[in-house]
């Protein structure tokens, strides 16, 4: 048997710009070297004028020259892999960098030696040849921040030119660089939130002179939130930590939290599991097949924390933005499940009633029917059927319809939007006097007056005397009141 070396034709950098990268994966791909690397600040610049190049500066160690060359190289890496390391295959720096930009260039600089090298895909197809350009001291110095890096006692710059996958066809690129800044922010703040808080000493983010500020999406400051106890699941001889949160009902979100896409319009699509690797979120938004994408469990996010020693059963992608939960995980998941999910449903079946008030009389019952259910006013409350009582059988009937129709016209496709929206619900001003005026015609709508211990017995289980905590003294003052028409 003979062997025979074949050697990667030049087309192969034109291939691998197509794995799929978006911006904001591509560079929360090289912020991930960054903090392998110690850096505490990581700058990104998107040149907002004419999108002319993207550029990424830390303060991490640096690299060597030969460890710079190893980390351009195809499946390269700067050494031994760490439990803490945020790297993958080793081909994170090249395909993130290439699947935006046709030139990427490294600047690094360690024990005051700095080395500047770059991969040209046009050089390269020119002269048919894997050849890494090393540049000089001159030609380094033309590059956004590169005086600043020499400033500093270590680090590493990368910079992005010729954003041709980037920029697309866009008529204005300065326009469309500078509309992905926000997002960027968005994103970042969300993949790196727990970095952000200082847990790994405390990482600063800027993008183009914004900081990052943490986005934690389980809201565990906010004193409502509910979090359920750590599990701890050995999956691959590791263990895998999974934690559960119900976030707050809209009504107990800060304004500043109302205004976050994910506890808004986004909600339904923000719930799940959150797999992070190291700290640092690599997937979210998904059940993966263990429960439904429902309205109801929207308040439910799941943390998943995962150690890199088992990324092979995980199938992680090599963007760091997808991973898989292997079987044997999802089993163990499928028991914590029920709970998890009952848990966020509550926040909404149980919104603004007494756990125990089962007996509590409703103003609107729901009715199921074969193919679901709908809303109708309760005829049987004591405030409907007192009037009814009251009032001749002709009167009455008309008032029947009007409640049928009023009941026909529930805008339910409207509450659904407005919910699904995680709009608020107004609060009502005028709840204390409409409860006064229906106490009063509750008093006058039967001709024999009910004693006062009657009245707060049958009211103190029907809505909205159930939630007064006075009805006894307003019941009292009502009744000493002369009846209207006398």
């Amino acid at each position: 048997m003979q062997e025979e070396d074949l050697t990667p034709g030049v087309d192969l950098l034109e291939s691998m710009r197509s794995v799929g990268y978006s911006l904001e994966a591509a560079i929360a791909d090289l912020i991930d070297n960054s903090i392998s690397a110690g850096a505490s600040l990581i700058l990104v610049d998107i040149e907002p004028i004419t999108g002319s190049h993207i550029a990424i500066l830390d303060d991490g160690v640096g690299m060597s020259p030969s460890l710079a060359i190893e980390a351009l190289r195809l499946a390269g890496s700067v050494g031994p892999r760490t439990s803490a390391d945020l790297g993958r295959f080793g081909l994170g720096l090249k395909t993130a960098s290439l699947s935006q930009a046709r030139r990427l260039t490294v600047i690094t600089k360690r024990d005051r030696v700095t080395t500047a090298l770059r991969w040209d895909i046009d050089h390269i197809k020119t002269t048919g040849r894997w050849s890494l350009l090393r540049l000089s001291a001159g030609e380094a110095a033309g590059l956004h921040w590169a005086d600043r890096l020499g400033q500093q006692p270590s680090g590493t710059l990368v910079v992005w030119e010729n954003l041709d996958l980037l920029l697309g066809d866009s008529s204005d690129p300065g326009g469309f660089v500078r509309a992905r800044v926000a997002p960027l922010i968005e994103s970042l703040a969300l993949v790196f939130h727990r970095y952000l808080h200082g847990r790994q000493g405390g990482i600063a983010i800027e993008v183009n002179g914004n900081s990052v500020s943490p986005r934690d999406p389980f809201l565990a400051t906010n004193p409502a939130t509910q979090q359920k106890p750590t599990e701890h699941i050995a999956v691959g001889g590791a263990e895998v930590s999974v934690t559960a949160f119900t976030l707050p009902h809209v009504s107990k979100l800060s304004p500043q939290e109302r205004k976050r896409p994910d506890l808004g319009d986004q909600m339904r699509e923000s719930q799940g599991f959150y797999i992070y690797r190291n700290q640092r979120l690599i997937s979210h938004g998904h059940w993966y097949g263990l429960a439904r994408m429902d309205e109801l469990t929207k308040q439910t996010r799941v943390q998943v924390d995962v150690p890199n020693t088992i990324d092979h059963l995980w199938q992680l992608d090599i963007k760091k933005s997808r991973a898989e939960p292997p079987a044997s995980f999802k089993t163990e998941l499928r028991r914590l499940m029920g709970r998890v999910v009952e848990q966020g449903k509550r926040v909404y079946t149980h919104r603004g009633r007494k756990v125990d008030s089962t007996d509590t009389i409703h103003l609107w019952s729901k009715v199921r029917e074969r193919d679901g259910f709908r809303y109708e006013v309760n005829v049987e409350h004591p405030l409907v059927s007192g009037l009814l009582a009251g009032m001749p059988t002709a009167d009455a009937s008309k008032v029947l319809r009007l409640l049928e129709t009023i009941s026909d016209s529930f805008p339910s496709h409207d509450l659904f939007a407005e919910m699904a929206g995680n709009t608020p619900v107004a609060a009502v001003q005028r709840v204390d006097e409409s409860a006064l005026e229906l106490l009063r015609l509750y008093r006058d709508s039967t001709s024999a007056r009910p004693q006062v211990e009657t009245v707060v017995a049958t009211l103190a289980h029907a809505e909205p005397f159930s939630a007064m905590s006075n009805l006894e003294e307003t019941v009292r003052l009502i009744w000493q009141e002369q009846p209207s028409g006398t």
